[in-house]
């Protein structure tokens, strides 16, 4: 079922605030013969976005309101699915499958295109035939491979999830489903696949109408109002993102971000090997023996949150996103009012100073502006129906 999911790309705040708490560990610890140890700032270094990366006109893409509004309906029903009674039909022609259903499926997959050929492996991840149990399905959920839009109309078509709408328990349906461009599998990329489901039962949930008071006990919201409206703004800016991010290239390295990532992997490598209380002569000489041994590792890994910060700098220039310091530390200072305890509890942070350090400022910056960022994203792009 790996292939078969939906995948989920990570932005350069996941992967920059990734090491920040090792990074932590750097701190001087008091001791005068204590290594001393210092990084650039990478807002300081000098390079050019558009030297790196070719991209879209945030203008020519698109994305569409009823994928906004499934994914809100169906995060506003999951708080009553948790506690909703519920009735099983196994018998077939019992009922038919309905939105929020869960249906156990057995499915097998193959190219609609006969002419294409696939590995064994990438068939078998297109099928659970295999499974005497079966797959539980929540219709509605957006689990399974989503509708496809494109100037392809061969290649348009529905979701695997909304296709099984109306099909009878112990009924068998073949679906042709598109799989997203930009997929884990290359061979997948895009490429229409038929799908033969068959339904083998279905449970259904009693739903009431989600109340204040259920919204309020199962999120941080006071009302259903004001999480729909944060529901809204946050799938709007994720299809938005991700949207614009499957058609970004990048065209070349940055080498001095990388090189920069590669010290700090390096770096985190000695301290994780070695602890902290070393002196300088101690760890010149454990980074030096490290260097070799992690060096490819890092340079993967530099690579990766280097591409994804350039991407990350060219939406704040297109949708100008600022961050003043002012701004800054008003985010941050409601951050702390608000993690304190947890920070103290998981950390031994006890003031905000030793939080704004364990954190980094210059990754708290990227995450507070990535923040803004999805709120006006959906503002440049094409939304339609």
């Amino acid at each position: 079922m790996n292939y078969f999911k939906k995948t989920v790309r990570l932005t350069a705040v996941a992967l920059i605030l990734a090491s920040a708490i090792s990074l932590f560990s750097a701190c001087d610890n008091g001791k005068k013969d204590t290594y001393e140890k210092e990084f650039p700032d990478a807002n300081e270094l000098e390079y050019n976005v558009a030297d790196h990366l070719k991209a879209p006109n945030l203008k020519d893409i698109v994305i569409r309101k009823k994928q906004i509004e499934d994914s809100v309906n169906y995060a506003l029903v999951s708080l009553l699915l948790r506690k909703a009674e519920r009735t099983t039909y196994k018998d077939a022609d019992s009922a038919e499958v309905m939105l929020y259903d869960t249906a156990n499926i057995t499915f097998t997959g193959v190219p609609a295109d006969e002419n294409v050929k696939l590995d064994d492996s990438i068939l078998a991840s297109m099928s659970n035939a295999s499974s005497k149990l079966g797959s539980n399905l929540v219709i509605g959920s957006g689990n399974f491979i989503g509708a496809y839009y494109s100037d392809d109309p061969a290649k348009n078509n529905e979701g695997f999830e909304e296709q099984l709408i109306g099909t009878k328990v112990g009924s068998t349906k073949d679906i042709l489903v598109t799989f997203p461009d930009e997929y884990n599998v290359e061979e997948l990329c895009g490429l229409v696949v038929r799908f033969t489901v068959t339904i083998n039962s279905i449970s259904r949930p009693t739903l009431g109408e989600l109340t204040d008071e259920e919204c309020k006990a199962s999120t941080s919201f006071e009302t259903v109002d004001a999480y729909r409206e944060y529901l809204e703004e946050y799938y709007a800016g994720n299809y938005a993102y991700a949207a614009v991010y499957s058609k970004c290239e990048i065209t070349s390295e940055c080498k001095v971000l990388i090189d920069m990532y590669i010290d700090r992997y390096i770096h985190d490598s000695v301290i994780y090997s070695h602890g902290k209380d070393l002196t300088q002569k101690e760890y010149d000489k454990a980074y030096e023996e490290l260097y070799s041994k992690v060096y490819d590792k890092a340079r993967d890994w530099a690579v990766k949150v280097t591409n994804e910060r350039i991407i990350l700098e060219y939406f704040f220039d297109e949708c100008n996103v600022t961050l003043s310091d002012k701004e800054f530390e008003e985010a941050f200072d409601k951050d702390w009012e608000k993690n304190k305890a947890n920070y103290e509890k998981t950390y031994g942070v006890k003031t905000k100073e030793e939080a704004l350090e364990l954190l980094g400022k210059e990754e708290l910056e990227l995450s507070y502006k990535y923040e803004r960022l999805l709120k006006v994203l959906p503002e440049f792009v094409t939304v339609v129906e």
